[in-house]
C-alpha cells in the first residue's frame, strides 16, 4: 500500500499537483478532499467506533467518469476516517496506490509519504514547523533564483538529509524528479513491507499492546504512526492502550 500525501506551503496559486502526478505514475488513483470544518492542529483525536456506512451519510462523494478520481466533501473528521476506512477496512473500495489531496496531509494523514511543494515566501517558517520536519521529499516552486537557493539553504540547516528539488511543475515533472520520486516510493513500500514481516513474526496473533507497538517502532526506526496504519492493514488489534482508544 502507498498513500502520497500532497502538502501545499506557501504562495500556492494552482493546487492541483495530484492531477499532475497522477497522469505520470500508472496506477494511482487521487482522492481530494473539500472539508466543510476545520480541526486545531495537534488535537488529540480518541478512536471511536463507527461503520461506513455511518460515515457516509454526511459526506457528499463524486467519482470522476474518467479519471481516477474521488472527490469528497464533508466534516473533517468524517473525511478523514472515511478515508482510512478505504485503505484498511472496505475490502470492496480499497486503495492501493493514491495521492491524497485537500486538508493537511502531514497532520491529517501521518502515516503517509509526505510530499510537499513549496512557493515562496513562507511566512513563520523558521518556527522549525512541522512541515519541514516530517516531509519526505519538498519541492521547491519556480526557478533556482538566489532567493531560493537561500531559502533552501536555511531549510538544509534544519533537514539536511530531506530531497528538495527546484522546479516549476505545471502539466509534468522533469525526469530527475520522476527517478527520485520512484525510488522514494519504493522506500516507504519497502519500509511498510518490513515492518508488516516483523510485527506478524513477532506477533503471529494479531494483537499487540501499545507497549509493545512502541517498542518495536523503535526498534525498526518507523514512526508510531506508521506501525499503527500496518496494524490497521492487518487487522490487528491494538491492547492495553493507556488512553484507552484501543
Amino acid at each position: 500500500m502507498l498513500a502520497v500525501a500532497i502538502n501545499y506551503q506557501g504562495a500556492v496559486e494552482e493546487k492541483n499537483l495530484g492531477s499532475t502526478l497522477m497522469k505520470i505514475f500508472d496506477g494511482f488513483k487521487l482522492i481530494k478532499l473539500y472539508p466543510s470544518d476545520d480541526l486545531a492542529p495537534d488535537r488529540l483525536q480518541l478512536c471511536r467506533s463507527e461503520g461506513y456506512a455511518e460515515l457516509i451519510k454526511d459526506i457528499q462523494e463524486y467519482r470522476h467518469p474518467v479519471e481516477s478520481l474521488l472527490e469528497l466533501r464533508g466534516p473533517r473528521i468524517k473525511l478523514l476516517r472515511a478515508v482510512r476506512h478505504m485503505f484498511f477496512f472496505e475490502e470492496e473500495k480499497k486503495y492501493d496506490q493514491v495521492f491524497l489531496e485537500g486538508g493537511n496531509g502531514i497532520i491529517d494523514f501521518p502515516w503517509a509519504f509526505q510530499l510537499v511543494l513549496v512557493e515562496p515566501p513562507v511566512s513563520e517558517w523558521e518556527q522549525k514547523p512541522r512541515w519541514i520536519k516530517e516531509a519526505d521529499m519538498m519541492v521547491i516552486g519556480g526557478d533556482k533564483s538566489e532567493k531560493n537557493k537561500n531559502f533552501i539553504a536555511r531549510i538544509k540547516k534544519i533537514r539536511p538529509d530531506v530531497p528538495i528539488y527546484t522546479e516549476k511543475i505545471q502539466n509534468d515533472l522533469s525526469p530527475e524528479l520522476k527517478e527520485n520520486l520512484e525510488l522514494l516510493f519504493a522506500a516507504y513500500v519497502e519500509k511498510r513491507k518490513k515492518t508488516k514481516d516483523a510485527l506478524q513474526l513477532q506477533y503471529p496473533k494479531p494483537q499487540i499492546t501499545c507497549e509493545q507497538a512502541q517498542e518495536m517502532a523503535g526498534k525498526l526506526g518507523v514512526s508510531l504512526f506508521l506501525l499503527g496504519s500496518v496494524c490497521d492493514e492487518l487487522g490487528y488489534s491494538v491492547i492495553r492502550c493507556r488512553l484507552g482508544c484501543f
